[in-house]
């Protein structure tokens, strides 16, 4: 059979983070972030509590993707994703080890929205999204404002997921057919949600270089710019819904943006000063690519 985290039932995983005394200081860290650096940064905006710009981050080349309503479990699974591959490491290794990587992930994504907070603070930006409110989009419009789009939290966290578990996997002396099945479901599924993000036009092309770039910078050991090239290389390589000369402008563009952020980065001291750059120049900037 071939090794899968997708029959793992997260609930337990929830309630072990809760309870365990290992976990809970740290978990609850993380979701006083989630609180102060989502939503509560998003609603004090929208309500008028603060004021911080918003920029339109869309491009043109984002129509070339359809919106597709249908792909938003995928979207939405982005939560699991990264919950489910520790029932796996409790199930093969024991509730220690669980735990173990349980906390050093919680640490990694604590960071990673406090990270991208500081962007947010400086601007925000938004997106077009349809009037569309079937099932779970009338959810999504309803706790999601929709101002933090670049750089993408959907895409940091899948990126982070499975780069994380790639190494975690490897430290815990998995190998063999194992090793490259879980590798590849977690690669597989972080591009899939990454893809949905436009699917269902919750972000823009412009949001995914910006969050490979944050990515870059906060676990540089894993991804690095040529993981970023790969993963990017990947993004629609198997859509049949957008023409293949789309697909390469689309990944072109990705990477260019990448490599800017990048390449200017590595000359600030603050690795968010070159994406305050790009914010404060987009809605000045033509459309040439």
């Amino acid at each position: 059979m071939t090794p899968t985290t997708r029959n793992i039932n997260i609930a337990p995983l929830f309630v072990d983070a809760f309870f365990s005394r290992e976990t809970r200081p740290i978990f609850f860290s993380y979701m006083r972030t989630v609180i102060k650096d989502f939503f509560w940064l998003q609603f004090s905006v929208k309500f008028g509590f603060k004021k911080i710009q918003i920029i339109d981050a869309d491009h043109p080349l984002d129509a070339q993707v359809p919106f597709t309503p249908e792909r938003v479990g995928t979207y939405l699974d982005f939560v699991a994703f990264w919950i489910r591959p520790l029932g796996y490491i409790g199930k093969k290794f024991g509730k220690e080890k669980q735990l173990e990587y349980t906390r050093s992930f919680l640490r990694y994504v604590d960071r990673c929205y406090r990270d991208a907070a500081e962007v947010y603070r400086f601007r925000m930006t938004t997106t077009k999204r349809p009037k569309y409110y079937k099932g779970r989009f009338l959810m999504i419009h309803l706790f999601d404002p929709h101002y933090l789009c670049v750089p993408s939290l959907h895409v940091i966290i899948v990126v982070l997921a499975y780069t994380f578990y790639r190494r975690a996997f490897a430290e815990l002396g998995i190998e063999g057919e194992e090793l490259e099945a879980l590798n590849r479901e977690m690669y597989e599924g972080a591009v899939a949600i990454t893809e949905t993000v436009l699917y269902i036009k919750q972000h823009s092309v412009n949001c995914i270089p910006a969050a490979l770039y944050a990515m870059t910078r906060i676990f540089p050991e894993e991804v690095t710019p040529t993981e970023a090239t790969r993963f990017i290389a990947s993004l629609f390589a198997r859509a049949q819904d957008i023409p293949a000369a789309e697909v390469v402008r689309i990944q072109e563009h990705i990477e260019n943006l990448y490599e800017i952020l990048f390449l200017e980065g590595c000359h600030d001291s603050s690795w968010i000063t070159p994406l305050q750059r790009w914010l404060m120049k987009y809605p000045l900037q033509s459309f040439t690519d």
